[in-house]
């Protein structure tokens, strides 16, 4: 009996470095493939959930897939980052090493887009700084040859695939005649989004202290082995 139980114990830990192994293993090759999907200087962080793990990967078919990857540049706009949860992921084993196809059924993402992004659509003097974690315009703008110091709050707003930005509560220094109405023109802008990773479809955006978040989410997103 105490040989069997020993025997057995011995049969789980092999069981179990096996599963961590082949884990890790898939995890790698997941964020290998997704980098080259979407042309990523650095891979992804890759996290695979779901329990148990050994009869996943034995049905090729993934509760959920964690994906962040680090900053990345898309068509000339650069992210921060891109935090991305997906879900019913296909990955056959058989077909990893030789001709993948790996999609999920779907995903909900955040992507972090700076106020360095933003700042560039910005006419020359002016920044943009957070103030007790809002994010405020600030600097001189050149008008009808002057330098006229202004500062505003932001309101950031998304339609579709474009991320619109409008000055509020615009503040104007001295001058002679009203400029708030051309402050308030030069300091509104848009930006058109690239085709977002993993196929993101934007829904939703929020002003942080750190940049402008944009919620989303998508359907039949290819990871691997699908042209885009």
């Amino acid at each position: 009996m105490r040989k069997l139980l020993v025997f057995l114990i011995f049969l789980l830990v092999l069981v179990v470095a096996a599963d961590r192994g082949l884990h890790y293993a898939l995890e790698r090759e997941i964020a290998n493939r997704a980098a080259q999907q979407y042309e990523m200087a650095t891979e992804p962080e890759v996290t695979i959930g779901g329990f148990p793990f050994l009869t996943q990967v034995a049905a090729g078919s993934y509760d959920e897939v964690h994906i962040v990857t680090g900053a990345l540049t898309v068509n000339e706009v650069q992210l921060e980052r891109v935090d991305a949860t997906l879900r019913d992921v296909r990955a056959p084993v058989g077909e990893l090493l030789s001709n993948p196809s790996i999609t999920a059924g779907s995903v909900d993402a955040r992507v972090m887009l700076p106020y360095s992004e933003l700042q560039k659509r910005l006419p020359e003097g002016i920044v943009i700084e957070t103030d007790n974690g809002a994010p405020r315009i600030t600097g001189d703008l050149a008008v009808s040859g002057f330098s006229v110091p202004v500062q505003s709050d932001i309101e950031v707003a998304v339609d579709g695939d474009t991320v619109n930005v409008t000055p509020t509560n615009v503040q104007v220094g001295e001058s002679q005649i009203d400029i708030s109405a051309v402050v308030t023109e030069r300091l509104t802008f848009s930006l058109q989004l690239p085709q977002l990773p993993f196929d993101v479809r934007v829904t939703g955006v929020e002003a942080l202290p750190n940049g402008v978040e944009l919620s989303g989410e998508g359907t039949d997103v290819p990871l691997a082995g699908v042209a885009q």
